[in-house]
């Protein structure tokens, strides 16, 4: 149970406080800090920090490719969703989801590089029941003006992910 003085999720946010907002751990999380959010526009502005150790690193590029970029910016997503959930008293905050789509995937660089701290700034398009869709931007270095990678995700909220995936193999059977 995630507890706030006052059921109020601070704006900074460090990693330690995040690992208990999402349903990853260890080396899966991939955000370093919250810098800001709002719940009138359920946005959200995070920051990665680029290193070695990134599950995403590629020796050979000295970083992560841009594409990977996407699953950096769904954590962002699943962190907002957490943090209205402590907003709206709701103690379980890390609620798993799945990914339905990553639309019109754009990279103005191919490598994010080690040693970087990248920026990601998140806002709720629209939602349907569980359902929701996202306008991500992903920027190369926290504090630029123009992204270096953008997309629109859809994502749908899971309450029972074992239930759904049982359901899933009984239909495969």
């Amino acid at each position: 149970m995630i507890t706030f003085e006052g059921d109020v999720v601070p704006q900074r946010v460090e990693r330690d406080v995040i690992e208990q907002l999402l349903p990853h751990k260890g080396k899966m999380v991939l955000l370093s800090r919250v810098t800001g959010y709002s719940l009138e526009d359920n946005s959200i502005t995070t920051e990665y920090d680029i290193t070695k150790d990134s599950i995403f690193y590629e020796e050979g590029l000295d970083g992560i490719p841009s594409w990977s970029g996407f699953e950096i910016m769904a954590q962002s997503i699943s962190t907002m969703s957490a943090i209205i959930k402590v907003a709206h008293n709701q103690k379980d905050a890390a609620c798993p989801g799945v990914i339905l789509s990553v639309q019109n995937l754009k990279a103005s660089v191919p490598v994010l590089k080690n040693n970087t701290t990248i920026q990601m700034k998140v806002k709720e398009e629209y939602k349907s029941d569980d359902v929701f869709c996202y306008n991500c931007a992903l920027y190369e270095h926290a504090g630029d003006e123009t992204p270096a990678v953008t997309t629109k995700i859809t994502v749908m909220e899971m309450k029972d992910m074992a239930s759904f995936l049982g359901g899933l193999q009984e239909s495969n059977k």
